[in-house]
């Protein structure tokens, strides 16, 4: 099971929502081991390099006051920003009957890009399906 974006993730985004990313990463205060990538630049192209681990050292605490890091969000943080930036956000209800326990997820339809077919969401990862829901909130 997939566990967090990656690096082709991160790409999709416009610089605007990268901006906002790394800002609600910085108002969160980003945690020890939260995993992040680096902007480099190599013969006048840019590219992100990592994952590499926030230890609290002096090379993190450089690159994310740069603006150089960006997270690479887990499940959770994708929960929690999706959860931070709407009203209703996602619904999770918990069934306890005699024959089984199981969670489920309630994602509005509103923060799914349009085009995204009922039918196609059973074939994503919960992972993927957070980072579309994400994206549509930065």
């Amino acid at each position: 099971m997939k566990q967090r974006i990656t690096i082709d993730d991160l790409n999709e985004l416009s610089t605007e929502q990268k901006e906002r990313l790394r800002k609600w990463w910085m108002v969160r205060n980003p945690g020890l081991s939260d995993l992040y990538v680096v902007k480099v630049k190599y013969d006048d192209v840019a590219c992100y390099e990592g994952p590499f681990v926030n230890s609290g050292h002096r090379d993190f605490n450089e690159d994310y006051h740069k603006g150089e890091a960006l997270p690479l969000l887990s499940i959770g943080q994708m929960i929690e920003m999706v959860q931070g930036n709407l009203e209703s956000g996602l619904l999770i209800e918990y069934n306890n009957d005699q024959v089984s326990n199981y969670f489920h997820w309630k994602i509005p339809k509103r923060i799914l890009p349009d085009g995204l077919l009922s039918n196609d969401i059973p074939n994503f990862e919960l992972c993927d399906l957070l980072w579309l829901a994400t994206k549509t909130v930065l």
